[in-house]
Protein backbone atom coordinates (compact mmCIF):
# COMPACT_ATOMS: atom_id res chain seq x y z
CA UNK A 1 0.00 0.00 0.00
CA UNK A 2 3.13 2.19 0.81
CA UNK A 3 6.05 0.75 0.06
CA UNK A 4 8.41 1.82 -2.98
CA UNK A 5 10.91 -0.19 -3.88
CA UNK A 6 12.79 2.14 -5.81
CA UNK A 7 12.84 4.58 -3.13
CA UNK A 8 14.48 2.16 -0.09
CA UNK A 9 16.87 1.45 -2.93
CA UNK A 10 18.13 4.80 -2.90
CA UNK A 11 18.07 5.26 0.69
CA UNK A 12 20.24 2.15 0.71
CA UNK A 13 22.58 3.72 -1.99
CA UNK A 14 23.37 6.72 0.07
CA UNK A 15 23.85 4.36 3.11
CA UNK A 16 26.21 2.14 1.84
CA UNK A 17 23.96 -0.88 2.34
CA UNK A 18 23.93 -3.60 0.38
CA UNK A 19 20.62 -5.59 1.08
CA UNK A 20 17.76 -4.49 3.81
CA UNK A 21 16.37 -6.79 5.71
CA UNK A 22 12.67 -6.45 7.59
CA UNK A 23 12.60 -8.63 10.81
CA UNK A 24 9.60 -6.45 12.79
CA UNK A 25 5.92 -7.27 12.33
CA UNK A 26 5.40 -3.41 11.27
CA UNK A 27 7.69 -3.43 8.29
CA UNK A 28 7.34 -6.94 7.09
CA UNK A 29 3.89 -6.20 6.87
CA UNK A 30 4.75 -2.80 5.26
CA UNK A 31 7.38 -4.09 2.79
CA UNK A 32 5.39 -7.60 1.55
CA UNK A 33 2.18 -6.67 2.24
CA UNK A 34 1.18 -9.80 4.64
CA UNK A 35 0.01 -9.58 7.82
CA UNK A 36 2.37 -11.76 9.74
CA UNK A 37 1.03 -11.93 13.19
CA UNK A 38 3.07 -14.59 14.59
CA UNK A 39 6.00 -12.39 14.52
CA UNK A 40 4.71 -10.51 17.18
CA UNK A 41 2.16 -13.19 19.23
CA UNK A 42 5.22 -15.86 19.25
CA UNK A 43 8.35 -13.81 18.22
CA UNK A 44 8.53 -16.24 15.39
CA UNK A 45 10.99 -15.27 12.61
CA UNK A 46 9.83 -13.28 9.05
CA UNK A 47 11.96 -11.64 6.99
CA UNK A 48 12.13 -9.77 3.88
CA UNK A 49 15.15 -9.26 2.09
CA UNK A 50 15.46 -6.64 -0.49
CA UNK A 51 18.78 -6.47 -2.63
CA UNK A 52 20.64 -3.48 -3.32
CA UNK A 53 20.62 -5.42 -6.88
CA UNK A 54 18.46 -8.14 -7.84
CA UNK A 55 14.64 -10.14 -6.68
CA UNK A 56 13.50 -9.23 -3.14
CA UNK A 57 12.95 -12.46 -1.22
CA UNK A 58 10.49 -13.51 1.81
CA UNK A 59 11.39 -15.46 4.16
CA UNK A 60 8.36 -17.38 6.88
CA UNK A 61 7.99 -19.93 8.61
CA UNK A 62 6.05 -23.32 6.64
CA UNK A 63 2.79 -22.09 8.98
CA UNK A 64 2.62 -19.14 7.56
CA UNK A 65 2.95 -20.00 4.03
CA UNK A 66 -0.03 -19.47 2.47
CA UNK A 67 -0.83 -16.32 4.23
CA UNK A 68 2.28 -14.89 2.69
CA UNK A 69 1.38 -16.24 -0.92
CA UNK A 70 -1.94 -15.24 -0.98
CA UNK A 71 -1.05 -11.89 0.54
CA UNK A 72 2.67 -10.54 -0.28
CA UNK A 73 3.46 -8.80 -3.65
CA UNK A 74 7.24 -10.68 -3.58
CA UNK A 75 7.52 -13.04 -6.22
CA UNK A 76 10.56 -15.22 -4.28
CA UNK A 77 8.56 -16.65 -1.16
CA UNK A 78 10.80 -19.09 0.82
CA UNK A 79 9.97 -21.86 3.57
CA UNK A 80 12.20 -22.34 6.82
CA UNK A 81 11.58 -25.22 9.55
CA UNK A 82 11.91 -24.67 13.19
CA UNK A 83 10.80 -21.65 15.52
CA UNK A 84 10.83 -20.21 18.71
CA UNK A 85 11.01 -23.64 20.07
CA UNK A 86 14.98 -23.54 18.25
CA UNK A 87 15.62 -19.92 17.96
CA UNK A 88 18.85 -19.66 16.86
CA UNK A 89 17.44 -21.85 13.54
CA UNK A 90 15.74 -19.31 12.13
CA UNK A 91 19.30 -17.11 11.85
CA UNK A 92 20.66 -19.96 9.87
CA UNK A 93 18.54 -19.56 7.34
CA UNK A 94 19.14 -15.98 7.01
CA UNK A 95 22.36 -16.71 6.84
CA UNK A 96 22.10 -19.30 4.45
CA UNK A 97 19.89 -16.50 1.82
CA UNK A 98 22.14 -14.08 2.26
CA UNK A 99 24.99 -16.52 0.94
CA UNK A 100 23.20 -17.54 -2.07
CA UNK A 101 22.48 -14.05 -3.03
CA UNK A 102 26.69 -13.24 -2.89
CA UNK A 103 26.38 -10.93 0.17
CA UNK A 104 28.21 -13.04 2.69
CA UNK A 105 30.78 -10.10 2.62
CA UNK A 106 28.14 -7.18 2.29
CA UNK A 107 26.82 -4.33 4.49
CA UNK A 108 23.47 -5.60 5.57
CA UNK A 109 21.15 -3.69 7.35
CA UNK A 110 19.18 -4.74 9.79
CA UNK A 111 16.24 -4.03 12.35
CA UNK A 112 19.37 -3.88 15.16
CA UNK A 113 16.94 -2.70 18.12
CA UNK A 114 14.35 -5.88 16.81
CA UNK A 115 16.82 -8.52 16.42
CA UNK A 116 18.32 -10.30 19.70
CA UNK A 117 21.57 -10.01 20.68
CA UNK A 118 22.35 -13.30 20.82
CA UNK A 119 20.64 -13.80 17.36
CA UNK A 120 22.75 -11.08 16.05
CA UNK A 121 25.92 -12.25 17.61
CA UNK A 122 24.98 -15.97 16.05
CA UNK A 123 24.14 -14.05 12.43
CA UNK A 124 27.76 -12.45 12.99
CA UNK A 125 29.67 -15.61 13.71
CA UNK A 126 28.33 -17.63 10.77
CA UNK A 127 28.69 -14.69 8.34
CA UNK A 128 32.10 -12.98 10.01
CA UNK A 129 32.75 -11.28 6.69
CA UNK A 130 29.78 -9.33 6.52
CA UNK A 131 29.26 -6.16 8.15
CA UNK A 132 25.56 -6.12 9.94
CA UNK A 133 24.57 -2.07 10.37
CA UNK A 134 21.35 -0.36 11.59
CA UNK A 135 18.47 -0.04 8.85
CA UNK A 136 15.62 1.26 10.91
CA UNK A 137 16.12 4.66 9.86
CA UNK A 138 15.54 3.80 6.37
CA UNK A 139 11.66 1.97 7.39
CA UNK A 140 11.59 5.04 9.19
CA UNK A 141 11.95 7.68 6.56
CA UNK A 142 9.79 5.97 4.13
CA UNK A 143 7.01 4.89 6.36
CA UNK A 144 7.10 8.68 7.86
CA UNK A 145 5.62 10.14 4.36
CA UNK A 146 2.49 7.87 3.37
CA UNK A 147 1.08 7.04 0.11
CA UNK A 148 -2.64 8.29 -1.26
CA UNK A 149 -4.15 4.94 -0.16
CA UNK A 150 -2.56 5.37 2.89
CA UNK A 151 -3.52 8.61 3.66
CA UNK A 152 -7.07 7.78 3.07
CA UNK A 153 -7.23 4.53 5.09
CA UNK A 154 -5.84 6.31 8.28
CA UNK A 155 -8.62 9.34 7.41
CA UNK A 156 -11.37 6.85 7.83
CA UNK A 157 -10.22 4.70 10.58
CA UNK A 158 -9.36 7.97 12.88
CA UNK A 159 -12.67 9.64 12.04
CA UNK A 160 -14.75 5.98 12.81
CA UNK A 161 -12.64 5.82 16.22
CA UNK A 162 -13.88 9.61 16.94
CA UNK A 163 -17.24 9.07 15.86
CA UNK A 164 -17.41 5.52 18.08
CA UNK A 165 -15.93 8.27 20.87
CA UNK A 166 -18.44 10.95 20.63
CA UNK A 167 -21.49 8.50 20.00
CA UNK A 168 -20.48 6.39 23.78
CA UNK A 169 -20.27 8.89 25.35
CA UNK A 170 -23.68 10.33 24.20
CA UNK A 171 -25.16 6.87 25.55
CA UNK A 172 -23.60 7.52 28.62
CA UNK A 173 -25.41 7.86 31.76
CA UNK A 174 -24.92 9.14 35.70
CA UNK A 175 -24.49 5.81 37.25
CA UNK A 176 -22.74 3.98 33.75
CA UNK A 177 -19.19 1.85 34.83
CA UNK A 178 -16.24 2.90 32.94
CA UNK A 179 -16.20 -0.36 31.86
CA UNK A 180 -19.91 0.03 30.23
CA UNK A 181 -18.89 3.21 28.27
CA UNK A 182 -15.50 1.40 27.23
CA UNK A 183 -17.19 -1.52 25.99
CA UNK A 184 -19.78 0.77 24.08
CA UNK A 185 -16.84 2.71 22.14
CA UNK A 186 -15.56 -0.82 20.94
CA UNK A 187 -18.42 -2.44 19.71
CA UNK A 188 -19.61 0.89 17.83
CA UNK A 189 -15.54 1.31 16.37
CA UNK A 190 -16.04 -2.76 15.27
CA UNK A 191 -19.72 -1.21 13.49
CA UNK A 192 -17.63 1.66 11.97
CA UNK A 193 -15.33 -0.55 10.24
CA UNK A 194 -12.34 -1.44 12.40
CA UNK A 195 -10.97 -5.46 12.58
CA UNK A 196 -10.01 -5.53 16.11
CA UNK A 197 -9.57 -3.47 19.03
CA UNK A 198 -5.43 -2.49 19.12
CA UNK A 199 -5.85 -0.64 23.21
CA UNK A 200 -8.78 0.83 25.57
CA UNK A 201 -7.49 2.82 28.35
CA UNK A 202 -10.42 4.90 29.85
CA UNK A 203 -10.75 6.78 33.35
CA UNK A 204 -13.52 9.01 35.06
CA UNK A 205 -13.28 11.00 38.48
CA UNK A 206 -9.43 10.35 40.42
CA UNK A 207 -9.03 7.81 37.58
CA UNK A 208 -8.32 10.45 35.00
CA UNK A 209 -4.87 10.87 36.30
CA UNK A 210 -3.81 7.40 35.61
CA UNK A 211 -2.80 7.97 31.96
CA UNK A 212 -3.45 4.51 31.04
CA UNK A 213 -6.38 3.63 32.99
CA UNK A 214 -8.12 0.30 32.24
CA UNK A 215 -11.49 1.08 32.50
CA UNK A 216 -12.85 -0.48 35.98
CA UNK A 217 -16.20 -0.68 37.55
CA UNK A 218 -16.36 2.66 39.20
CA UNK A 219 -19.72 4.55 38.24
CA UNK A 220 -19.23 8.24 36.51
CA UNK A 221 -21.09 10.58 38.48
CA UNK A 222 -21.77 14.51 38.81
CA UNK A 223 -18.86 16.88 37.98
CA UNK A 224 -16.53 13.39 36.99
CA UNK A 225 -14.27 14.29 33.97
CA UNK A 226 -13.96 11.29 32.09
CA UNK A 227 -11.14 10.59 29.73
CA UNK A 228 -10.00 8.05 26.72
CA UNK A 229 -7.34 7.31 24.87
CA UNK A 230 -8.58 4.60 23.10
CA UNK A 231 -7.26 2.58 19.06
CA UNK A 232 -8.32 0.02 16.74
CA UNK A 233 -6.72 -1.78 13.53
CA UNK A 234 -8.05 -1.28 10.19
CA UNK A 235 -6.59 -3.21 7.45
CA UNK A 236 -3.30 -3.35 9.71
CA UNK A 237 -3.03 0.45 10.28
CA UNK A 238 -4.00 2.26 13.56
CA UNK A 239 -6.36 4.76 15.03
CA UNK A 240 -5.43 6.65 18.05
CA UNK A 241 -7.95 9.48 19.38
CA UNK A 242 -8.47 11.03 22.90
CA UNK A 243 -11.01 12.51 23.90
CA UNK A 244 -12.74 14.30 27.30
CA UNK A 245 -16.25 14.45 28.78
CA UNK A 246 -17.78 16.27 31.63
CA UNK A 247 -20.52 14.82 33.31
CA UNK A 248 -23.16 17.42 34.19
CA UNK A 249 -22.02 21.19 33.89
CA UNK A 250 -18.75 21.90 33.94
CA UNK A 251 -16.97 24.32 36.01
CA UNK A 252 -15.36 27.49 34.70
CA UNK A 253 -11.53 26.20 35.82
CA UNK A 254 -12.52 23.27 33.44
CA UNK A 255 -13.84 24.91 30.50
CA UNK A 256 -10.78 27.08 30.92
CA UNK A 257 -7.97 24.40 30.60
CA UNK A 258 -9.85 22.15 28.34
CA UNK A 259 -10.09 25.60 25.72
CA UNK A 260 -6.52 26.36 26.46
CA UNK A 261 -5.56 22.27 25.12
CA UNK A 262 -7.92 23.07 22.02
CA UNK A 263 -6.15 26.01 21.54
CA UNK A 264 -2.54 24.36 21.81
CA UNK A 265 -3.79 21.91 19.30
CA UNK A 266 -4.58 24.67 16.99
CA UNK A 267 -1.07 26.04 17.46
CA UNK A 268 0.92 22.87 16.90
CA UNK A 269 -1.23 22.47 13.66
CA UNK A 270 -0.74 26.28 12.54
CA UNK A 271 3.31 25.30 12.76
CA UNK A 272 3.16 21.72 11.10
CA UNK A 273 3.76 22.98 7.48
CA UNK A 274 6.29 21.57 4.78
CA UNK A 275 9.68 22.64 4.99
CA UNK A 276 8.83 23.38 8.48
CA UNK A 277 11.58 21.25 11.10
CA UNK A 278 9.96 19.42 13.95
CA UNK A 279 12.36 21.59 16.12
CA UNK A 280 10.07 24.58 14.84
CA UNK A 281 6.91 22.71 15.63
CA UNK A 282 8.22 22.17 19.40
CA UNK A 283 9.62 25.78 19.89
CA UNK A 284 6.09 27.18 18.22
CA UNK A 285 4.34 25.24 21.21
CA UNK A 286 6.65 25.65 23.80
CA UNK A 287 6.13 29.60 23.18
CA UNK A 288 2.21 29.20 22.78
CA UNK A 289 1.92 27.48 26.64
CA UNK A 290 4.78 29.80 27.88
CA UNK A 291 2.96 32.58 26.36
CA UNK A 292 -0.29 32.05 28.69
CA UNK A 293 1.55 31.70 31.48
CA UNK A 294 2.36 27.52 31.39
CA UNK A 295 5.75 25.77 31.30
CA UNK A 296 6.29 23.38 28.84
CA UNK A 297 8.51 20.77 29.30
CA UNK A 298 6.45 17.72 27.37
CA UNK A 299 9.35 15.85 25.45
CA UNK A 300 7.22 15.21 22.02
CA UNK A 301 3.39 17.10 21.74
CA UNK A 302 2.71 14.35 18.98
CA UNK A 303 3.59 11.10 16.91
CA UNK A 304 3.62 9.96 13.45
CA UNK A 305 0.48 7.10 12.89
CA UNK A 306 0.11 4.31 10.44
CA UNK A 307 0.92 0.75 11.09
CA UNK A 308 2.49 1.39 14.21
CA UNK A 309 0.88 3.75 17.03
CA UNK A 310 4.07 6.03 17.49
CA UNK A 311 6.07 6.37 14.53
CA UNK A 312 8.82 8.86 13.83
CA UNK A 313 9.24 11.40 13.80
CA UNK A 314 8.16 12.62 17.31
CA UNK A 315 7.26 16.11 17.29
CA UNK A 316 9.88 17.14 19.99
CA UNK A 317 13.22 17.62 20.32
CA UNK A 318 14.63 14.39 19.90
CA UNK A 319 13.67 14.47 16.22
CA UNK A 320 14.40 18.28 15.53
CA UNK A 321 16.21 18.16 12.69
CA UNK A 322 13.27 16.33 10.57
CA UNK A 323 11.82 18.31 7.88
CA UNK A 324 7.98 17.93 7.37
CA UNK A 325 6.92 16.96 4.29
CA UNK A 326 3.06 16.64 2.36
CA UNK A 327 2.03 13.46 3.43
CA UNK A 328 3.03 13.33 7.02
CA UNK A 329 0.68 11.66 9.46
CA UNK A 330 0.65 13.11 12.37
CA UNK A 331 -1.38 12.77 16.31
CA UNK A 332 -1.52 15.78 17.72
CA UNK A 333 -2.08 15.72 21.76
CA UNK A 334 -1.73 18.80 23.82
CA UNK A 335 -1.98 18.36 27.51
CA UNK A 336 -2.61 20.54 31.05
CA UNK A 337 -3.32 20.06 34.54
CA UNK A 338 -5.02 22.87 35.77
CA UNK A 339 -5.98 22.05 39.66
CA UNK A 340 -8.18 19.67 39.91
CA UNK A 341 -8.61 19.47 35.82
CA UNK A 342 -6.63 17.14 33.61
CA UNK A 343 -6.66 17.46 30.29
CA UNK A 344 -5.53 15.70 27.11
CA UNK A 345 -6.86 15.38 23.68
CA UNK A 346 -5.30 13.48 20.76
CA UNK A 347 -6.41 14.39 16.91
CA UNK A 348 -4.88 13.10 13.70
CA UNK A 349 -3.25 15.89 11.39
CA UNK A 350 -1.81 15.13 7.40
CA UNK A 351 0.62 17.55 6.30
CA UNK A 352 -0.35 19.16 3.25
CA UNK A 353 1.14 22.02 1.03
CA UNK A 354 -1.42 24.40 2.25
CA UNK A 355 -0.86 23.87 6.12
CA UNK A 356 -1.70 20.74 8.40
CA UNK A 357 -5.84 19.80 8.58
CA UNK A 358 -7.91 18.00 11.21
CA UNK A 359 -8.85 14.66 9.41
CA UNK A 360 -10.56 13.31 12.92
CA UNK A 361 -13.00 16.22 13.99
CA UNK A 362 -16.33 14.15 14.40
CA UNK A 363 -17.81 16.59 16.43
CA UNK A 364 -16.24 20.50 17.15
CA UNK A 365 -13.87 20.09 19.59
CA UNK A 366 -13.81 23.44 20.78
CA UNK A 367 -16.57 22.18 23.18
CA UNK A 368 -15.94 19.85 25.79
CA UNK A 369 -19.19 16.92 25.70
CA UNK A 370 -21.29 16.77 28.26
CA UNK A 371 -22.53 13.76 29.55
CA UNK A 372 -26.10 13.87 30.76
Amino acid sequence: MGFDLNKARRLMEERGIDCLIATSHDNVYYTSGSDIMTITELKRLAAVFLPLDGEPLFGVHANEETTARRTTWIKDVRVYRGGEWEPLKPIEFIAGVLREKGLSEARIGMELLDLPGLCLDYLRELLPSAEFVDGQPIFDRMRSVKSPEELKLLSEANMATAKAITVAFEMARPGDTEREIARNMMDLTIEYGADKIAFMTLGAGENIREVHHVPSDYRIREGDLVHTDFGAFFRGYRSDISRMAIVGKPEEAVLRAYDLVVQAEWATAEAMRPGATVMDVHNAVKEFYESRGYRYRRPFIGHGLGIGCHEPPFLGPSHGDWVLEPGMFFQVEPSLVLGRAWIHTEDSFIVARGGARNVSEYRDISELQVIR
